[in-house]
């Protein structure tokens, strides 16, 4: 990182005032040159750089200034290496050249920071169910033009099926991409799995776009990918002797988590559809328990009963 570029993220960074020599020491570089970044800092830039009476420097926070050029936080980079991961695996025939564009720009962006080889950074997917190429830029035209589309989709259960729907926005969970829209079929929104839609056209009407705060609490009150109104609250008991990193876990952005003792946590989760949920706990084993609601331990007891079930008898 350039000598003017590390001060300015000290000085971004710092929350009290800083001396020269502390500045020497974290530039590496000699008194002069601190002074002559300083100089540049505030006279070629214009940058609000103030000092305290120890002669001590820092700056106004509420000036709203950037250095020209990008710079990223380590989030901004991870975010950006993963994107270009994603884009290279969507790349088809019809899509090569216009992600190969967005790939490049990636690149030099990186590079601007020192990011030059990316293949230092492996990003491992698992379970991945890749979109066909084409219906994938057919959902992103229809997003971008804000018109709706019409889907052939077939459901996991093999049932076909045609919609015409106002997509809302798309989704990349757990390795999967997912397509929220309004299906005009049922007046409600649905949810479709890209991998599971056989063909999409753009329609000439105009989609129907939800208000965003509808779409927000649709969205965020309920557990995982099954998203609408929180009619339940799960309340799951995590054996910390068993698996402790489930203490830092996020489940969910309105999760409660009660400390029992040294052993034992609980988190209290909303949810709507069950699935998803019992599918999580279960990946944890005998770590796990789910305490409340009836119903839920129901579920998973009944779930766990057809997994043994197939270790009655033979293969």
């Amino acid at each position: 990182m350039k000598r003017l570029e590390r001060l300015d993220q000290i000085l971004r960074d710092r929350r009290s005032p800083v001396s020269v020599e502390q500045l020497m020491e974290q530039m590496n570089c000699s008194k002069a040159t601190v002074y002559r970044r300083i100089n540049e800092l505030k006279n070629h830039y214009q940058a609000p750089v103030l000092q305290d009476d120890e002669n001590r420097y820092y700056y106004d926070k509420q000036a709203n200034f950037a250095l020209p050029g990008i710079r990223f936080t380590a989030e901004e980079a991870q975010g950006l290496l993963m994107a270009a991961d994603i884009l290279n695996k969507l790349q088809g025939d019809k899509l090569s050249a216009p992600i190969a564009r967005i790939i490049d720009s990636i690149s030099r962006l990186l590079a601007e920071q020192g990011i030059t080889n990316q293949k230092l950074v492996q990003f491992i997917p698992t379970l991945v169910r890749k979109p066909q190429p084409a219906v994938f830029l057919t959902v992103l035209t229809a997003l971008q033009k804000n018109k709706k589309l019409q889907l052939s989709y077939r459901s996991r259960q093999g049932q076909h099926s045609e919609r015409l729907v106002s997509a809302q926005h798309l989704s990349y969970y757990k390795n999967n991409w997912y397509l929220d829209a309004w299906c005009h079929r049922v007046d409600a929104l649905r949810l479709f799995a890209m991998e599971l839609i056989e063909h999409a056209a753009v329609d000439p009407e105009k989609a129907y776009v939800l208000d965003k705060q509808q779409l927000r609490e649709h969205y965020a009150n309920s557990y995982g990918l099954f998203a609408g109104d929180a009619k339940n609250h799960a309340t799951i008991r995590i054996d910390l002797t068993r698996a402790p990193w489930v203490e830092n876990q996020i489940w969910h952005s309105q999760q409660k988590t009660i400390r029992r003792n040294q052993q034992f946590v609980e988190i209290e989760i909303p949810y709507h559809h069950s699935a998803e949920l019992i599918s999580d706990v279960l990946q944890l084993g005998p770590a796990a328990e789910i305490i409340a609601p009836e119903q839920l331990r129901l579920e998973i007891k009944q779930a766990l009963q057809l997994n043994l079930q197939q270790y009655d008898s033979p293969p």
